[in-house]
Protein backbone atom coordinates (compact mmCIF):
# COMPACT_ATOMS: atom_id res chain seq x y z
CA UNK A 1 0.00 0.00 0.00
CA UNK A 2 2.71 2.06 0.53
CA UNK A 3 4.86 1.25 -2.27
CA UNK A 4 1.56 2.07 -4.04
CA UNK A 5 0.89 5.94 -2.80
CA UNK A 6 4.72 6.06 -3.49
CA UNK A 7 4.61 5.69 -7.14
CA UNK A 8 1.43 8.06 -6.95
CA UNK A 9 3.43 10.59 -5.58
CA UNK A 10 6.33 10.15 -7.83
CA UNK A 11 4.14 10.59 -10.36
CA UNK A 12 2.72 13.54 -10.13
CA UNK A 13 5.81 15.25 -8.83
CA UNK A 14 6.80 14.28 -12.22
CA UNK A 15 4.03 15.64 -14.15
CA UNK A 16 4.31 18.81 -12.02
CA UNK A 17 8.10 19.38 -13.01
CA UNK A 18 7.36 18.91 -16.51
CA UNK A 19 4.06 21.52 -16.33
CA UNK A 20 6.48 23.75 -14.51
CA UNK A 21 9.51 23.37 -17.41
CA UNK A 22 6.73 23.89 -19.67
CA UNK A 23 5.68 27.14 -18.39
CA UNK A 24 8.95 28.50 -18.14
CA UNK A 25 9.96 27.62 -21.45
CA UNK A 26 6.42 29.56 -22.59
CA UNK A 27 6.87 32.39 -20.30
CA UNK A 28 10.66 32.39 -22.21
CA UNK A 29 9.39 32.55 -25.15
CA UNK A 30 6.61 35.02 -24.82
CA UNK A 31 9.45 37.26 -22.35
CA UNK A 32 11.54 37.04 -25.76
CA UNK A 33 8.56 38.42 -28.11
CA UNK A 34 7.69 41.20 -25.69
CA UNK A 35 11.12 42.38 -25.52
CA UNK A 36 11.86 42.28 -29.39
CA UNK A 37 8.48 44.34 -29.78
CA UNK A 38 9.66 46.55 -26.91
CA UNK A 39 13.23 47.20 -28.22
CA UNK A 40 11.22 48.06 -31.62
CA UNK A 41 8.63 50.50 -30.46
CA UNK A 42 10.90 52.09 -27.52
CA UNK A 43 13.33 54.00 -29.71
CA UNK A 44 13.61 57.93 -28.99
CA UNK A 45 12.56 60.43 -30.82
CA UNK A 46 15.70 60.71 -32.76
CA UNK A 47 16.19 57.50 -33.32
CA UNK A 48 12.99 56.89 -34.91
CA UNK A 49 13.18 60.20 -37.10
CA UNK A 50 16.42 59.96 -38.41
CA UNK A 51 16.24 59.03 -41.92
CA UNK A 52 19.93 57.18 -42.24
CA UNK A 53 18.67 53.63 -41.97
CA UNK A 54 16.59 51.78 -44.92
CA UNK A 55 13.60 51.53 -43.06
CA UNK A 56 13.05 55.72 -42.68
CA UNK A 57 14.61 56.55 -46.21
CA UNK A 58 11.95 54.00 -47.50
CA UNK A 59 9.47 55.99 -45.40
CA UNK A 60 10.83 59.21 -46.81
CA UNK A 61 10.78 58.22 -50.37
CA UNK A 62 7.17 57.88 -49.94
CA UNK A 63 7.05 61.59 -49.73
CA UNK A 64 7.08 62.54 -52.71
CA UNK A 65 7.15 66.63 -51.74
CA UNK A 66 7.52 68.82 -48.84
CA UNK A 67 7.39 72.16 -48.00
CA UNK A 68 10.70 71.34 -46.74
CA UNK A 69 12.24 70.51 -49.70
CA UNK A 70 13.55 74.39 -50.87
CA UNK A 71 14.77 74.67 -47.20
CA UNK A 72 16.78 71.48 -47.15
CA UNK A 73 18.67 71.93 -50.42
CA UNK A 74 19.53 75.35 -49.40
CA UNK A 75 20.99 73.94 -46.91
CA UNK A 76 22.88 70.97 -47.96
CA UNK A 77 23.91 73.66 -51.23
CA UNK A 78 25.56 75.99 -48.04
CA UNK A 79 27.30 73.10 -46.40
CA UNK A 80 29.11 71.69 -49.67
CA UNK A 81 30.03 75.40 -50.82
CA UNK A 82 30.93 76.41 -46.96
CA UNK A 83 33.09 73.02 -46.72
CA UNK A 84 34.76 73.40 -50.23
CA UNK A 85 35.38 77.45 -49.65
CA UNK A 86 36.22 78.19 -45.78
CA UNK A 87 39.22 77.47 -43.96
CA UNK A 88 38.41 79.47 -41.13
CA UNK A 89 36.34 82.66 -39.89
CA UNK A 90 36.58 84.87 -37.04
CA UNK A 91 32.96 86.47 -35.65
CA UNK A 92 31.69 88.09 -32.61
CA UNK A 93 28.75 84.90 -31.44
CA UNK A 94 26.08 85.85 -29.28
CA UNK A 95 23.90 83.09 -27.26
CA UNK A 96 21.11 82.34 -25.10
CA UNK A 97 19.74 78.44 -24.39
CA UNK A 98 16.99 77.28 -21.90
CA UNK A 99 18.86 74.52 -19.87
CA UNK A 100 16.99 72.28 -17.50
CA UNK A 101 13.63 74.73 -18.02
CA UNK A 102 15.94 78.05 -17.14
CA UNK A 103 16.48 80.59 -19.97
CA UNK A 104 20.56 81.14 -19.65
CA UNK A 105 21.82 84.75 -19.40
CA UNK A 106 22.99 86.39 -22.89
CA UNK A 107 26.90 84.80 -23.55
CA UNK A 108 28.79 86.92 -26.05
CA UNK A 109 32.44 85.95 -26.84
CA UNK A 110 34.86 86.31 -29.75
CA UNK A 111 35.06 82.94 -31.78
CA UNK A 112 38.44 81.99 -34.36
CA UNK A 113 38.03 78.62 -35.73
CA UNK A 114 39.71 76.91 -37.69
CA UNK A 115 39.06 73.38 -40.01
CA UNK A 116 40.81 71.19 -40.80
CA UNK A 117 40.56 67.90 -43.21
CA UNK A 118 39.23 64.58 -41.97
CA UNK A 119 40.49 61.60 -42.85
CA UNK A 120 37.55 59.45 -44.55
CA UNK A 121 37.72 56.26 -45.98
CA UNK A 122 36.54 55.21 -50.16
CA UNK A 123 33.25 54.60 -49.10
CA UNK A 124 32.53 58.03 -47.80
CA UNK A 125 31.87 56.33 -44.06
CA UNK A 126 32.27 59.77 -42.18
CA UNK A 127 28.79 60.71 -43.11
CA UNK A 128 25.78 61.13 -45.00
CA UNK A 129 23.43 63.69 -46.65
CA UNK A 130 20.03 62.68 -47.79
CA UNK A 131 18.93 63.71 -51.34
CA UNK A 132 16.25 66.08 -52.27
CA UNK A 133 13.96 62.65 -52.91
CA UNK A 134 14.94 61.13 -50.14
CA UNK A 135 17.22 58.72 -50.63
CA UNK A 136 20.68 57.93 -49.02
CA UNK A 137 23.96 59.90 -51.30
CA UNK A 138 26.87 60.18 -50.65
CA UNK A 139 28.50 63.41 -50.14
CA UNK A 140 30.76 63.46 -47.70
CA UNK A 141 32.99 61.10 -49.87
CA UNK A 142 33.81 64.09 -51.10
CA UNK A 143 33.34 66.76 -48.25
CA UNK A 144 33.75 64.79 -45.09
CA UNK A 145 33.16 67.16 -41.74
CA UNK A 146 36.21 68.42 -40.72
CA UNK A 147 38.09 68.44 -37.45
CA UNK A 148 37.88 72.37 -35.75
CA UNK A 149 40.46 74.29 -33.71
CA UNK A 150 38.40 76.48 -31.70
CA UNK A 151 39.59 79.76 -29.81
CA UNK A 152 36.77 81.37 -27.31
CA UNK A 153 37.43 84.73 -24.91
CA UNK A 154 33.87 85.82 -23.01
CA UNK A 155 32.35 89.62 -23.14
CA UNK A 156 29.45 88.35 -21.41
CA UNK A 157 28.12 88.15 -19.30
CA UNK A 158 30.03 89.73 -16.37
CA UNK A 159 30.91 86.87 -14.54
CA UNK A 160 32.63 85.26 -17.54
CA UNK A 161 34.51 88.29 -19.04
CA UNK A 162 37.87 87.56 -19.62
CA UNK A 163 37.92 83.60 -20.01
CA UNK A 164 39.63 82.15 -22.72
CA UNK A 165 39.25 78.65 -24.12
CA UNK A 166 41.45 76.52 -26.76
CA UNK A 167 39.64 73.35 -27.88
CA UNK A 168 41.37 71.52 -30.88
CA UNK A 169 40.03 68.39 -31.97
CA UNK A 170 41.79 65.67 -31.81
CA UNK A 171 44.77 67.02 -30.18
CA UNK A 172 46.36 67.62 -26.56
CA UNK A 173 44.01 64.32 -25.73
CA UNK A 174 41.06 66.12 -26.77
CA UNK A 175 40.81 68.09 -23.57
CA UNK A 176 40.12 72.26 -23.79
CA UNK A 177 42.70 74.43 -22.00
CA UNK A 178 40.64 76.57 -20.02
CA UNK A 179 41.34 80.01 -17.38
CA UNK A 180 39.26 81.78 -15.44
CA UNK A 181 39.76 85.62 -14.59
CA UNK A 182 40.27 88.02 -11.94
CA UNK A 183 42.07 85.88 -8.46
CA UNK A 184 41.11 82.34 -10.58
CA UNK A 185 43.43 83.51 -13.01
CA UNK A 186 46.08 81.19 -11.74
CA UNK A 187 46.45 78.11 -13.83
CA UNK A 188 45.37 76.61 -17.44
CA UNK A 189 42.57 73.98 -17.03
CA UNK A 190 42.29 70.76 -18.92
CA UNK A 191 38.97 69.87 -19.17
CA UNK A 192 36.92 67.27 -21.25
CA UNK A 193 34.55 69.19 -23.45
CA UNK A 194 32.04 66.73 -22.01
CA UNK A 195 33.02 67.17 -18.62
CA UNK A 196 30.16 68.64 -15.93
CA UNK A 197 32.89 71.47 -15.16
CA UNK A 198 32.74 72.27 -18.71
CA UNK A 199 28.85 71.79 -19.60
CA UNK A 200 27.98 73.95 -16.58
CA UNK A 201 25.80 77.05 -18.06
CA UNK A 202 25.83 75.19 -21.48
CA UNK A 203 23.49 73.43 -23.29
CA UNK A 204 25.70 71.59 -26.03
CA UNK A 205 29.70 71.16 -25.96
CA UNK A 206 32.34 73.01 -27.70
CA UNK A 207 32.40 70.25 -30.24
CA UNK A 208 28.99 71.48 -31.81
CA UNK A 209 29.80 75.21 -32.11
CA UNK A 210 30.87 76.88 -35.49
CA UNK A 211 28.62 77.21 -38.74
CA UNK A 212 29.22 73.58 -40.14
CA UNK A 213 27.82 71.95 -37.32
CA UNK A 214 24.95 74.72 -37.07
CA UNK A 215 24.13 73.54 -41.20
CA UNK A 216 24.28 70.03 -40.36
CA UNK A 217 21.85 70.13 -36.99
CA UNK A 218 19.69 72.08 -39.40
CA UNK A 219 19.77 69.31 -42.16
CA UNK A 220 19.01 66.52 -39.79
CA UNK A 221 15.90 68.72 -38.05
CA UNK A 222 15.06 69.26 -41.59
CA UNK A 223 15.08 65.37 -42.56
CA UNK A 224 13.09 64.82 -39.29
CA UNK A 225 10.16 67.06 -39.59
CA UNK A 226 9.85 65.71 -43.31
CA UNK A 227 9.61 61.96 -42.26
CA UNK A 228 7.17 63.41 -39.83
CA UNK A 229 4.96 65.51 -42.23
CA UNK A 230 2.97 68.52 -40.78
CA UNK A 231 4.99 71.56 -40.72
CA UNK A 232 4.62 75.43 -42.29
CA UNK A 233 7.11 77.05 -44.04
CA UNK A 234 7.67 80.72 -45.02
CA UNK A 235 10.48 81.94 -46.40
CA UNK A 236 10.94 85.78 -46.52
CA UNK A 237 13.62 88.02 -48.79
CA UNK A 238 15.46 90.92 -47.30
CA UNK A 239 15.48 90.76 -44.02
CA UNK A 240 18.39 92.75 -41.88
CA UNK A 241 20.00 90.63 -39.52
CA UNK A 242 23.33 92.00 -37.91
CA UNK A 243 23.69 94.53 -40.35
CA UNK A 244 23.42 91.61 -43.22
CA UNK A 245 20.80 91.17 -45.50
CA UNK A 246 19.90 87.72 -45.74
CA UNK A 247 17.35 85.29 -46.31
CA UNK A 248 14.80 84.39 -43.38
CA UNK A 249 13.11 80.85 -43.50
CA UNK A 250 10.71 80.27 -40.75
CA UNK A 251 9.18 76.82 -39.72
CA UNK A 252 6.28 76.15 -37.26
CA UNK A 253 4.83 73.38 -36.36
CA UNK A 254 1.08 73.95 -35.58
CA UNK A 255 0.99 70.89 -33.49
CA UNK A 256 2.97 70.02 -30.40
CA UNK A 257 3.06 66.25 -31.37
CA UNK A 258 2.15 63.69 -34.37
CA UNK A 259 1.69 60.30 -34.48
CA UNK A 260 4.10 58.15 -36.47
CA UNK A 261 4.25 54.38 -36.73
CA UNK A 262 1.06 54.28 -34.48
CA UNK A 263 2.91 56.23 -31.87
CA UNK A 264 2.51 59.96 -30.61
CA UNK A 265 5.91 61.77 -31.62
CA UNK A 266 6.75 65.17 -29.85
CA UNK A 267 8.48 67.99 -32.09
CA UNK A 268 11.54 69.56 -30.83
CA UNK A 269 9.97 73.06 -31.16
CA UNK A 270 7.35 75.21 -31.98
CA UNK A 271 8.72 77.79 -34.69
CA UNK A 272 12.62 78.31 -35.50
CA UNK A 273 13.87 81.15 -37.65
CA UNK A 274 16.53 80.48 -39.51
CA UNK A 275 18.64 83.65 -41.46
CA UNK A 276 21.03 83.13 -44.04
CA UNK A 277 22.93 85.97 -44.96
CA UNK A 278 22.88 86.41 -49.11
CA UNK A 279 26.28 86.96 -50.25
CA UNK A 280 28.24 84.44 -47.65
CA UNK A 281 25.37 81.38 -47.83
CA UNK A 282 25.50 80.96 -44.17
CA UNK A 283 23.48 80.78 -41.67
CA UNK A 284 24.30 83.66 -38.89
CA UNK A 285 21.41 83.43 -37.21
CA UNK A 286 19.04 80.71 -35.81
CA UNK A 287 16.47 80.49 -32.72
CA UNK A 288 13.57 78.08 -31.78
CA UNK A 289 11.02 78.62 -29.61
CA UNK A 290 9.04 76.35 -27.79
CA UNK A 291 4.83 76.56 -27.27
CA UNK A 292 3.47 79.16 -24.48
CA UNK A 293 3.16 77.82 -21.17
CA UNK A 294 -0.88 79.31 -21.66
CA UNK A 295 -3.25 79.83 -24.21
CA UNK A 296 -2.29 83.66 -25.08
CA UNK A 297 1.28 83.80 -23.73
CA UNK A 298 4.10 84.16 -26.28
CA UNK A 299 6.25 81.69 -27.40
CA UNK A 300 9.29 81.34 -25.31
CA UNK A 301 12.63 81.20 -26.52
CA UNK A 302 14.59 78.04 -26.45
CA UNK A 303 18.00 78.48 -27.92
CA UNK A 304 19.40 81.13 -29.97
CA UNK A 305 22.98 82.02 -31.92
CA UNK A 306 23.85 85.26 -33.61
CA UNK A 307 27.07 85.25 -36.00
CA UNK A 308 27.84 89.32 -35.95
CA UNK A 309 30.93 90.29 -38.57
CA UNK A 310 31.35 87.01 -39.58
CA UNK A 311 35.06 86.82 -41.53
CA UNK A 312 35.88 84.27 -43.82
CA UNK A 313 39.26 82.75 -44.97
CA UNK A 314 41.11 84.88 -42.62
CA UNK A 315 44.11 82.59 -42.77
CA UNK A 316 44.30 81.65 -38.62
CA UNK A 317 47.36 79.73 -37.79
CA UNK A 318 48.95 77.44 -35.17
CA UNK A 319 49.45 80.44 -32.98
CA UNK A 320 45.98 81.88 -32.80
CA UNK A 321 44.96 77.98 -30.78
CA UNK A 322 48.24 78.64 -28.68
CA UNK A 323 47.96 79.41 -24.88
CA UNK A 324 51.10 81.02 -25.39
CA UNK A 325 49.98 83.19 -27.83
CA UNK A 326 51.04 86.81 -26.36
CA UNK A 327 47.90 88.57 -27.24
CA UNK A 328 46.01 86.16 -24.55
CA UNK A 329 46.03 86.63 -21.00
CA UNK A 330 46.58 82.67 -20.25
CA UNK A 331 48.97 82.56 -16.73
CA UNK A 332 52.25 81.32 -17.80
Amino acid sequence: MARQRYRVWLARLIAAVAVAALLMVAARTVWKEWLTAEGRGSKSASQVTTPSDAKNSAAQDTVASHALDPVLKLARDALVQHRQRDRDYRAKVTKQERISGKLSAVNRMELKLRNRPREVDAAGTAGKTVSDAGSAVNTNAVNPSRLMDVYLKFAEPKSLQGREVIWREGVNDNMMVVHETGLFNLARIPLAPTSPLAMAGNRYPISDIGLEKLLEKLIEKGERDRLLGGCEVEIIDHVEVAGRNCQRIVVTHPEAQVEWEGRSISHEFFHAIIDIDVEKNLPIHYASYLWPSKPGDDPMLDEEYTYEDLQLNCDLSDIDFDPDNKNYEYPK
